[in-house]
C-alpha cells in the first residue's frame, strides 16, 4: 500500500473517532455536561439545521449478527424513533478490504439498509473494525437517491459504533446509532 492510499485510509478512520466522541454518554462519575462541557450539535448539524427545518437527531441500539457466507450483518433496531425496524449491512466485497496503520485493523464498505414501517433508509458507510476484537465503527452519509417512503430525499449522517457480546467473528454485535437526518418533507 502506498502513502497516499494509507493517508486517505486514516483520514476517514480519524474523523469518524473524532465525530463519535461527542455523541458518547457514560455511566460514570462525571458531571451532568459529560467530558467537554454542555452537549451541543456539531457545527456540519447546525449549518444543515439552519437550511432545513425538519432535520432530527438520529439515535438507537441493535443487536445484530453477521452471515460469514453472505457477508450480512443483520438484526433488530430499537429504541431509535423512526428507525425502529431491521438493519442488514452487506460488505461490499468487491471494493475490498484496506489494513489500516494497525495490522489487527481493517476498513471496508457496505450497503446499509434500516427498513421501516417509514420506508428504507439507505447509506454506503465506511466501517473500521478490529479482526482480533470485532469491535468496530461505520459512518456514512445518507443516500436520498435510494432511501424510500418517508427517508426519500434525506440528507443527513449515520454513525454507528458496535462491539461483539458473543462471538467476535459472528456475534451477536451490540451496536449504538447516532447522527442526523434532515427529511425532505416532514409528514
Amino acid at each position: 500500500m502506498n502513502a497516499k492510499t494509507r493517508t486517505l485510509m486514516i483520514l476517514p478512520a480519524v474523523t469518524l473517532c473524532l465525530g463519535l466522541f461527542p455523541f458518547h454518554q457514560s455511566a460514570s462519575a462525571q458531571s451532568a455536561r459529560g467530558w467537554f462541557g454542555p452537549r451541543t450539535p456539531a457545527p456540519w448539524a447546525l449549518a444543515q439545521t439552519a437550511n432545513n427545518s425538519n432535520c432530527r437527531a438520529l439515535k438507537g441500539k441493535g443487536v445484530q449478527v453477521f452471515d460469514p457466507v453472505l457477508g450480512v450483518v443483520s438484526g433488530p433496531v430499537t429504541n431509535a424513533g423512526i428507525l425502529n425496524g431491521t438493519l442488514e449491512d452487506v460488505i461490499n466485497f468487491a471494493a475490498g478490504f484496506i489494513f489500516t496503520p494497525d495490522p489487527t485493523v481493517i476498513s471496508y464498505t457496505t450497503d446499509l439498509t434500516i427498513t421501516t414501517n417509514h420506508g428504507q433508509l439507505r447509506a454506503s458507510p465506511v466501517t473500521t473494525q478490529s479482526v482480533i476484537t470485532g469491535a468496530g465503527a461505520e459512518w456514512g452519509a445518507i443516500n436520498p437517491n435510494t432511501s424510500t417512503g418517508r427517508f426519500a430525499g434525506a440528507t443527513g449522517m449515520i454513525f454507528i459504533t458496535f462491539k461483539p457480546v458473543g462471538d467476535p467473528s459472528v456475534g451477536p454485535y451490540e451496536a449504538v446509532i447516532a447522527g442526523e437526518i434532515c427529511l425532505a418533507d416532514e409528514q
